[in-house]
């Protein structure tokens, strides 16, 4: 795929959240960011003009790098978690019946391969608000569009062109007698090779799956400072006053929790989107 210097992923996927993180970091540390110091903060009545290049360079730089960490950071935390909880999205899409998400918070109603997938993955504590989260939104009941399958009869016409499209590369016998296959994988060369005019949408839908999923890293991480740091500076009032003040901070512990879901719903939607639109773009193709 043809790309410039600096792409649409690279400035919603790397920069954006790079910076997001970095002014984070900076309040989370006590940080003044009008007179942090004399050469990487501005004065109140400094004009962007009066920046000099070589810390505008710097921090787009420093912004950029942060960025492709927590991608990858987000990778083994917020998409991990997708895929041992609600699994594939490319195999819900195709699954003849309804898929079931894994519970997480109750050890004795997972099998024990996902309990070993789960203590396997100490990332997972970074976004433990955003587990938490979801697990209570699900025991009641509700329900986001991830785990929907496509309805018939695409799905057959669709696993009919997989099939034919591994046979033109030398696969005997059913794709999708092994679970394991990463069918998927294939489909986005596959897809881009003969249908290049749709290019530009599939990358559009990573760079905003990608984006969102950093996204809800960032806030999760800092939900999760928020609570310690709460629990740390703040001692039990039973007074009126210091009711009212734990109520408030719950609630806006609660509304920062739900902001964090709200960026993991758009990214399972993204995400799916992407998928599925892998997925129809095969029935587009003729064969070669």
């Amino acid at each position: 795929m043809d790309k410039g210097p600096f792409s649409l992923y690279d400035f919603m996927g790397y920069f954006i959240p790079g910076a997001l993180a970095l002014y984070l970091i900076l309040i989370g540390s006590g940080g003044d960011l009008t007179d942090f110091s004399k050469d990487f903060l501005l004065k109140d009545k400094t004009t962007f003009i009066d920046i000099p290049l070589y810390i505008i360079v710097f921090y787009i730089i420093l912004s950029y790098c942060m960025g492709h960490f927590l991608s990858f950071f987000s990778t083994l935390t917020v998409e991990r978690y997708t895929r041992i909880i609600y699994g594939d999205p490319s195999k819900n899409l195709l699954s003849d019946v309804e898929r079931k998400r894994y519970e997480i918070l109750f050890p004795s109603s997972i099998t024990n391969n996902i309990k070993e997938k789960i203590r396997s993955n100490f990332g997972l504590f970074f976004i433990l608000p955003l587990i938490m989260f979801d697990t209570i939104l699900y025991y009641l009941k509700y329900k986001h569009r991830y785990m929907n399958q496509i309805p018939s009869p695409y799905r057959t016409l669709v696993m009919t062109k997989i099939n034919d499209a591994f046979g033109q590369i030398g696969f005997q016998g059913d794709v999708f007698a092994n679970t394991a296959n990463n069918y998927h994988q294939l489909l986005i060369h596959y897809n881009y090779e003969y249908t290049q005019t749709h290019a530009s949408k599939l990358m559009n839908y990573v760079a905003l799956y990608g984006f969102l999923r950093v996204i809800t890293l960032i806030s999760s991480v800092y939900l999760t400072y928020l609570v310690f740091y709460f629990c740390l500076n703040y001692s039990v009032d039973y007074s009126w006053n210091g009711v009212l003040q734990a109520i408030f901070i719950l609630a806006k512990l609660f509304l920062y929790g739900l902001v964090t879901f709200i960026f993991f719903l758009g990214y399972l939607k993204f995400y799916r989107r992407y998928t599925l639109e892998n997925l129809m773009l095969i029935l587009l193709i003729k064969k070669p």
